[in-house]
C-alpha cells in the first residue's frame, strides 16, 4: 500500500497538478496553447455564482450538481477521434471549474482560448441558457473563428437557435456526429467555405440556414472509441484538474462509464431518448450496438488506470440475450476488480443474475421501477409487474449481488400525491421481505426540471395528461432563470399541478430518508441534511409567492437567503449524494502502473 501511495504521488508531481487551478485567468500571463478545436462544457445557467437560486432536487440522481456539470460522454468520444484523425483537441469543462474555483474568471479564459472550432455541447436542455451564452461571448472574443453546437437539444431546436442566435454558426444534428465533425474541421481549417458535403450540418450561407440530409448514422459503434490516454495529455496541457475533470466531483468520488449502445425500443412517455424520438428526430430507425469485445476493452482500458467505479451504460440486452451473455464472458475474462454498475430497463431474470454474479462481488445492478402503482408505471411505459420486480430483488440477493438500485419518480401520469408518498412504504416492505438491509436502495427524484422536448408526452401531452408550460427553446432558457425550481417546471399533470409537484416531491424525500435512517442506511447528519434542504425550498417558495401577490419582483426575493442556499445546494449536496454509488477518492483510485504506462504512450 506505501508502494501504490509513493508511486501516485510521483505521477502527480509528473502532471505537475494539484486539485488547485493552476491556470489563472488574469491578463498578463502566458499564452495559452493554440487548438484545431476546442470542445467547451458550460453550466446549465452561465452565471449561476451571481444569481441566488434555489434549483431544488434536479440532479441528486446523477453525479453532477445542479449546474450539471458533467459533460456528456460523447464529448471524450468525440475529442479521441478528432486527436485520431490529427486535430489539435482539448475538452474545457467549465462548469466544473466554476464550482471548484469561485474566482475563476471565465471571460478572461474564452478570450486567452485560442481555436479555429469552438464545439459546445447542448446535449441536456437544462444547457440553453449556459451553452448559449458561452457561445456569445467566444464569437465576440474570437469574431472569425466558427462556434458549433451538437447534441440532442440542440438536434431538436436547431431551427429556433439558427434563427435567434446567429453567433452560431453551425449545428452538428444526430447522436454520432464524429465524422462528420472531422470532415466539418478540415474544411474550416482549410478555409472551404462549401460546407454541403457534411452530413448533419446546419450551417450558414450568407444569409441563408442551409440544412444538410442527417444521413450519418452509423448502425455500429466499434468505429471509435473513448481514449483514456486522451484524458492524460488533456491533463498535461491544461496543467488544471478541475479544468479537465468529466464533473467536479470526479475529484473527490470518480466514476467512469462506458456506453454499450444508442438507440432504444422502448417509449417511456417522458424520455428524450425513447424509441420514437431517435427515429423521428435523429433519424435512427434501429440500434447501434457496441460489441462485447469493445466494451470489455472499454472497461480494461479504465481499470488499467483507476480502480473507480465503472458504469456500463444502457441495458446490456438491447441486441439480444446472446449479447448480453458474450458481454458478461468478456467482462469476466478481463477480471478488472472495479466495481461495476450495469442498468436494466425491465427486471433481470434468474439466468443472467447468474451470470452476472460469476463476475465478482462487486456488481451493482439499477432498475428505474419509477412507482410502486403498477397501473401507473404501465403508463408511463415501463411493462411490467411488482411481483417480476420484487422476484428480481429476491434473487440479487439470494445469488450476491452487491447490491440493487431501485429509482422512483414524481411527476408522472395518474399518480397522485399519495401514490408518489407510497415508495417509502413499498420500499421499507421490500427491505423486511428480502432480508435485504445493506443490499437494496431506493431513490427518488421529481421529473425534473423538463420533460423532454421530442418524447411522447412532450409532443402529444393531452394524451397522456401533461399540461406543457414551456415549449419553445427561449421559453425553457428564459424558465432555467427563475429562483425557484416550481417555475422551471416545464409541465404539470392533471393529478398534480407545479405546487403539488413540488410540495409531494419534499415530502417523498422526507418519508424515504426517514425509513433509511430508521434501518441506519443513511446517519442523522444525512437525514437533517434532507430535511434542512426540503425546509429551506418550502421557505424559499413560501417568500417568492408573498413577493408575487404583492406585485414585487421575484428574481431578488431570495438574495437573503444566499449563502444558505450555496451551502445546502453545494457542500451539503455531495454528502446527500454518496448513496449514489460506491465511494473512492480519486488520489487512493489511481493505479499507478497503469497511469505510468499511458504517459509513456503519451510522451513516446
Amino acid at each position: 500500500m506505501f508502494c501504490e501511495i509513493r508511486e501516485t504521488v510521483k505521477i502527480i508531481l509528473i502532471l505537475r497538478i494539484r486539485c488547485r487551478p493552476q491556470v489563472k485567468c488574469n491578463k498578463g500571463t502566458v499564452k495559452m496553447p493554440s487548438y484545431d478545436v476546442a470542445l467547451i462544457h458550460a453550466p446549465s445557467v452561465y452565471d449561476f455564482r451571481e444569481r441566488t437560486v434555489f434549483p431544488g432536487p434536479v440532479s441528486e440522481v446523477v453525479p453532477s450538481l445542479y449546474v450539471f456539470d458533467m459533460y456528456p460522454i460523447g464529448f471524450l468520444t468525440l475529442a479521441s477521434f478528432l486527436e485520431e484523425k490529427g486535430f489539435r483537441v482539448a475538452i474545457f469543462n467549465l462548469a466544473s471549474k466554476m464550482l471548484s474555483d469561485k474566482d475563476f474568471d471565465v471571460p478572461n479564459f474564452l478570450e486567452r482560448l485560442d481555436a479555429e472550432i469552438y464545439g459546445i455541447d447542448l446535449h441536456w436542455l437544462v444547457h440553453a441558457h449556459g451553452a448559449i451564452e458561452i457561445a456569445r461571448m467566444i464569437k465576440q472574443f474570437h469574431p472569425n473563428s466558427r462556434v458549433v453546437l451538437g447534441g440532442v437539444s440542440s438536434s431538436y431546436f436547431w431551427e429556433e437557435i439558427m434563427k435567434s442566435y446567429s453567433f452560431v454558426d453551425f449545428i452538428l444534428r444526430g447522436d454520432s456526429t464524429e465524422d462528420p465533425f472531422a470532415s466539418l474541421a478540415e474544411k474550416v481549417i482549410k478555409g472551404d467555405n462549401n460546407f454541403s458535403t457534411v452530413p448533419n450540418l446546419v450551417w450558414r450561407e450568407n444569409s441563408k440556414i442551409r440544412v444538410n440530409p442527417l444521413s450519418y448514422v452509423p448502425r455500429s459503434l466499434d468505429y471509435t472509441s473513448p481514449s483514456y490516454d486522451f484524458m492524460i495529455r488533456q491533463i498535461l496541457r491544461t496543467k488544471d484538474l478541475a479544468l479537465s475533470a468529466p464533473f467536479a466531483s470526479f475529484l473527490k468520488n470518480p466514476i467512469t462509464a462506458v456506453l454499450t449502445a444508442k438507440g432504444c425500443v422502448f417509449n417511456c412517455v417522458g424520455c428524450g431518448g425513447s424509441k420514437s424520438f431517435y427515429s423521428n428526430f435523429l433519424n435512427r430507425s434501429c440500434l447501434a450496438l457496441k460489441s462485447p469485445e469493445r466494451i470489455a476493452q472499454e472497461v480494461e482500458s479504465i481499470a488499467e488506470k483507476l480502480k473507480a467505479p465503472i458504469f456500463i451504460l444502457a441495458d446490456i440486452r438491447l441486441g439480444g440475450r446472446e449479447r448480453a451473455e458474450r458481454i458478461i464472458q468478456e467482462l469476466r475474462a478481463i477480471d478488472v476488480g472495479n466495481d461495476l454498475m450495469l442498468e436494466f430497463f425491465f427486471p433481470v431474470n434468474r439466468s443472467l443474475l447468474q451470470q452476472l454474479s460469476r463476475l465478482g462481488d462487486n456488481v451493482y445492478i439499477q432498475i428505474s421501477p419509477e412507482t410502486q402503482i403498477e397501473r401507473v408505471r404501465y403508463n408511463y411505459g415501463r411493462l411490467y409487474k411488482n411481483k417480476s420486480l420484487e422476484k428480481m430483488v429476491n434473487n440479487s440477493i439470494k445469488l450476491g449481488i452487491k447490491r440493487v438500485d431501485l429509482y422512483f419518480m414524481t411527476g408522472l401520469p395518474l399518480q397522485t400525491a399519495e401514490d408518489a408518498v407510497g415508495v417509502a412504504k413499498y420500499f421499507e416492505y421490500l427491505l423486511n421481505e428480502n432480508d435485504a438491509l445493506g443490499k437494496l436502495e431506493a431513490f427518488t427524484a421529481p421529473l425534473a426540471p423538463f420533460i423532454d422536448p421530442g418524447s411522447v408526452a412532450f409532443e402529444n401531452p393531452e394524451k397522456f395528461g401533461y399540461n406543457i408550460i414551456h415549449r419553445t427553446f427561449l421559453e425553457h432558457r428564459s424558465a432555467l432563470l427563475e429562483p425557484h425550481w416550481k417555475y422551471i417546471l416545464n409541465y404539470s399533470t392533471n393529478w398534480m399541478d407545479r405546487g403539488e409537484i413540488v410540495e409531494t416531491s419534499l415530502n417523498v424525500a422526507e418519508r424515504l430518508a426517514e425509513i433509511k435512517e430508521k434501518y441506519g442506511i443513511i446517519d442523522r447528519e444525512t437525514l437533517a441534511a434532507v430535511k434542512e434542504r426540503t425546509s429551506l425550498s418550502r421557505e424559499c417558495l413560501a417568500l417568492i409567492e408573498n413577493a408575487v401577490n404583492r406585485g414585487e419582483d421575484k428574481r431578488y426575493v431570495l438574495d437573503s437567503l444566499k449563502a444558505k442556499i450555496a451551502e445546502l445546494m453545494e457542500e451539503r449536496e455531495y454528502l446527500l449524494k454518496k448513496e449514489l454509488y460506491p465511494r473512492m477518492g480519486f488520489i487512493s483510485s489511481l493505479r499507478p502502473l497503469g497511469i505510468i504506462k499511458g504517459l509513456i504512450r503519451t510522451l513516446f
